[in-house]
């Protein structure tokens, strides 16, 4: 799952839980490692950390066994892979499905992503970078400013725009060294399909929340 389907889905009361829930993607993307947390802190703060980091992973195995998966990623295949020309559809379609997920959910919801992001504004980085040291021996050390940078550009809004999902897509593909030109049949290809792509996950979200629990 994305950053705001991982908040949805089991969101608290408690701010530091809710930052531990995008807290394995966070780290992931910014310090290029992966966060391990440990099955329990001293700290109170470090543990709604810890419960929130746990439950992440958690909802990450669910989702990807669940028959909601399944679907939507067989359905984005049949769509797109015969019209494709981009490398390795597979990963594309996983890319699309969690993203336009999380685009379903600000189009069901369309206070969540302000309410995600005033979540994790309360956060004290000092808190979380804290965390991090006590969680592993990574070099979290670019944390900090890659936290506020996130938090500030709040680029998850820019799913609401059909034309940056298809932007997203790209810039995941040029993170992770996939070298590909995308051309104007590409982006064509995308917006043609992705109404129908967004009908189809919105249509199931209700049996993905049973699975998850």
């Amino acid at each position: 799952m994305n950053f705001l389907s991982h908040y949805h889905f089991y969101k608290s009361e408690d701010p530091y839980y809710n930052v531990g829930l995008v807290l394995p993607d966070l780290v992931r993307n910014i310090c290029k490692t992966h966060l391990r947390p440990n099955e329990q802190y001293d700290n109170p703060i470090h543990e709604s950390l810890g419960k929130g980091s746990r439950d992440h992973i958690e909802g990450d195995r669910i989702f990807h066994q669940s028959e909601f998966f399944r679907a939507c990623e067989s359905h984005i295949s049949g769509l797109l892979d015969k019209q494709a020309a981009w490398p390795r559809k597979w990963f594309l379609n996983h890319l699309l499905l969690e993203i336009g997920l999380d685009r379903a959910l600000m189009d069901l919801y369309p206070d969540l992503c302000t309410n995600f992001y005033q979540q994790l504004e309360q956060a004290d980085i000092k808190e979380l970078t804290s965390f991090l040291q006590v969680s592993g021996k990574e070099d979290f050390s670019k944390f900090g400013q890659g936290y506020e940078r996130f938090v500030t550009f709040r680029f998850i809004f820019d799913y609401k725009h059909n034309e940056k999902i298809i932007f997203a897509l790209s810039r995941v593909y040029l993170r992770t060294g996939i070298q590909y030109e995308w051309t104007e049949n590409d982006k064509n290809v995308l917006l043609e399909n992705l109404p129908e792509i967004l009908r189809f996950i919105s249509a199931k979200i209700d049996n993905l929340k049973k699975e998850l629990k």
